[in-house]
């Protein structure tokens, strides 16, 4: 059996993101074991961010814009962003970099599927076994999760980048969320992310607890595509994805051995299902941890359990379909402006700012679900 100091399964944005910073360390002959299924060839998803500065991955950044707009079918506003800006990873970009800088001799990288990670590190894939001292892991069963307990909503959508034959787009100006659309009952907006006056992303996305048939997703893509006054497109690209917004309470450390990261770590912000930037900043943590010789999850960010509570609340009041996103998120995004907005998602609000931003939403629901953290 082939032993590893590390071994990382899951080849995904976490995974590649620890094995990016564990090859930092000044010990070199620290061995680094990466298992994943796929090659990691294809353009499979974008990953979007707004932030102050920059980031670990600065230069994979493809595209910035310094504006954003919110909106329902009442209201809308355009807001300048600065000090943040909103910015795009493509994978493609991020897989080249990552198969480029971990092309060294102290990293392995196999193409097996991990069918089983024992507690004392050992990890069986498809066609053999390996031994890590540590055993980092982003592999993640969605599935597994919808069946449990926790209040668990779907953040899923289909997008095209589109091409047309005339200036439709605004370049410098993101619509970070459009509830215009239809609401059907639950939390539906467009997102669009202009490369060019004439191309860009645009989605069509869903917070609920199932997903649609493929036919619905296109059928809502084109209906926005349409209210946006495009008539006349080509399809450039498509994606589609799921993220897991959900209460669960994820655990990092599954025994000495044994640590689990990305989704499967708890690092996707549970009331927006962002991960990439949160991510970055945890796996930071976890390697200044490793080279000090403290256990991995020794006082990481993002850990708060008041703003956990609030993810929770978010999540059960969205639930429970007594009103749908655009009523939610408008009134949050009308009351207390973008700039608020993303503070308090980024956990740097203090709590009389947390009890103004609670006071915008419909109280009554949100104070009873808040309570309902501690009864649980």
């Amino acid at each position: 059996m082939k032993q590893f100091d590390y071994i990382i399964a899951g080849g995904g944005a976490a995974g590649l993101t620890l094995a990016y910073l564990l090859t930092g360390f000044e010990d070199k002959q620290k061995s680094i074991l990466i298992i994943e299924k796929d090659s990691k060839s294809t353009n499979d998803r974008t990953w979007c961010f707004w932030q102050k500065g920059q980031n670990l991955l600065e230069q994979l950044v493809f595209k910035t814009w310094a504006n954003a707009r919110v909106a329902t079918s009442k209201w809308h506003k355009t807001y300048a962003l600065a000090p943040y800006s909103y910015k795009m990873i493509r994978a493609i970009d991020f897989y080249a970099f990552m198969k480029e800088n971990l092309n060294v001799p102290q990293v392995v990288w196999v193409q097996e599927t991990v069918e089983q990670i024992s507690p004392n590190g050992v990890v069986k894939t498809d066609s053999s076994e390996y031994k890590g001292q540590l055993v980092f892991s982003s592999i993640f069963n969605l599935n597994a999760l919808q069946k449990e307990a926790s209040t668990t909503l779907l953040q899923h959508f289909k997008g095209w980048v589109i091409e047309t034959a005339s200036d439709s787009f605004l370049p410098d100006t993101a619509t970070y969320m459009d509830f215009s659309v239809d609401q059907q009952g639950d939390c539906r907006f467009g997102y669009v992310l202009p490369f060019s006056s004439k191309r860009a992303l645009v989605e069509y996305t869903l917070f609920s607890p199932a997903m649609l048939s493929d036919t619905e997703y296109t059928l809502g893509l084109k209906s926005y595509i349409k209210q946006l006054g495009i008539e006349g497109y080509t399809i450039a690209e498509e994606e589609f994805g799921v993220i897991p917004m959900t209460d669960h309470r994820f655990v990092i450390k599954q025994s000495e051995n044994v640590y689990n990261i990305g989704i499967n770590g708890g690092f996707a912000k549970a009331s927006t299902g962002y991960t990439f930037l949160r991510g970055q900043q945890i796996l930071q943590a976890m390697v200044e941890n490793l080279k000090k010789g403290k256990a991995p999850d020794s006082h990481l960010p993002y850990q708060t359990s008041r703003f956990k509570a609030y993810d929770a609340t978010l999540l059960r009041v969205l639930a429970e379909g007594k009103y749908t996103g655009e009523e939610i998120f408008g009134s949050l995004f009308r009351k207390n402006g973008l700039h608020t907005m993303f503070r308090f998602l980024d956990e740097e609000t203090g709590l009389l700012e947390e009890l103004k931003i609670m006071a915008s939403t419909p109280l009554l629901n949100f104070g009873k679900n808040f309570l309902k953290q501690y009864v649980d």
